[in-house]
């Protein structure tokens, strides 16, 4: 799902997608391995996975972040010399990572978006689900998912034997059946796995927006216009890693795919889909880096929730503020 080819005959590293990648991993790698390792300490360390249902589900996509940037010096190593020499399940655990943290990511987003929600939008009625044991049955539920697509996403990325230039690939150069089983996997996963989160994110950032809208009759004080600013940038957050991951990459994938396929009549342009695919994959990859906006203003919130203590419990804004970042 992944993959990438070309229109000719390449057997150095002269192609730009060479050194795009190499740089873009690098970059990446170099920024999402603290961010990520350092947001996961914080949440689960100093906030506890017991009690705050927000820190589970940021807890476990920081987990599927972490898990991505470990792989990404295998696609480095690859990118720098343009082939592999690892083995054949070296070659296929960072394409099936990648994978995983797209629709992970996805899910977990999606279940944020959810529970903050039900506690700005529904805060009493919420209570029950947004709980601590309910939060961890979803999160086993979006792993055991993303398990069952990870086995036939692994065995569509192995290492491939480039008889043209007697060198073996990883990440590129698939057979024509891998293409075909890759489309496949990749419309399953876009409806699943892409639309509909994005279609609920962007259902509960309407709702959310015209709860708070409510709200700004009652009350006008800055501690309160403060905690409405935080939980929109929370939600635009989201969107906004939809808009720059998620979205261009799937579109671009499947368009290419269509063509190079000849489902789609338009094989002029093949090579405008290809590089438009390599650009769209680098930036996909920067999800890792983006998340940590997620916790950020999650922790923003949660501080301020602290330092609130229980007299914030009350109607209006107070009720969000004190809702908002708990789970209770």
């Amino acid at each position: 799902m992944t993959s990438n080819n070309t229109t000719v005959t390449d057997c150095g590293t002269s192609h730009f997608r060479y050194p795009l990648f190499t740089s873009t991993y690098t970059v990446v790698l170099l920024f999402a391995l603290p961010l990520n390792c350092v947001s996961l300490w914080i949440l689960v360390c100093r906030n506890g996975l017991k009690k705050s249902v927000p820190v589970i589900y940021m807890a476990n996509l920081a987990l599927s972040d972490l898990l991505f940037t470990l792989s990404l010096p295998f696609r480095i190593i690859y990118f720098a010399t343009g082939k592999w020499t690892l083995g054949n399940t070296l070659c296929m655990i960072p394409g099936t990572l990648f994978a995983v943290n797209i629709y992970s990511s996805s899910f977990f987003i999606m279940l944020i978006s959810v529970d903050r929600m039900l506690a700005v939008v529904y805060p009493l009625r919420s209570r029950s689900l947004r709980t601590a044991p309910v939060a961890w049955m979803f999160c086993a539920l979006v792993w055991l998912l993303i398990a069952g697509l990870a086995v036939p996403i692994a065995q569509n990325h192995p290492e491939i034997n480039d008889t043209a230039c007697n060198i073996t690939r990883c990440f590129e150069k698939y057979s024509t059946d891998s293409w075909n089983n890759g489309f496949k996997l990749i419309c399953l996963a876009t409806f699943f796995g892409m639309l509909v989160p994005f279609s609920i994110i962007l259902g509960c950032t309407v709702a959310v927006v015209r709860q708070l809208r409510g709200y700004s009759m009652a009350t006008s004080s800055f501690n309160a216009e403060l905690s409405k600013s935080k939980i929109v940038k929370l939600f635009l957050s989201n969107l906004l890693i939809y808009t720059i991951c998620f979205i261009p990459f799937h579109v671009i994938y499947i368009l290419f795919t269509l063509v190079k396929l000849e489902m789609l009549h338009n094989g002029s342009h093949l090579e405008v889909y290809f590089n438009l695919h390599n650009i769209t994959l680098c930036l996909a990859s920067t999800n890792s880096c983006l998340d940590p906006l997620i916790y950020y203003f999650s922790a923003k919130n949660i501080q301020s929730r602290s330092r609130c203590g229980s007299a914030s419990k009350t109607v209006g804004l107070g009720l969000v503020q004190s809702t908002s970042w708990t789970g209770q």
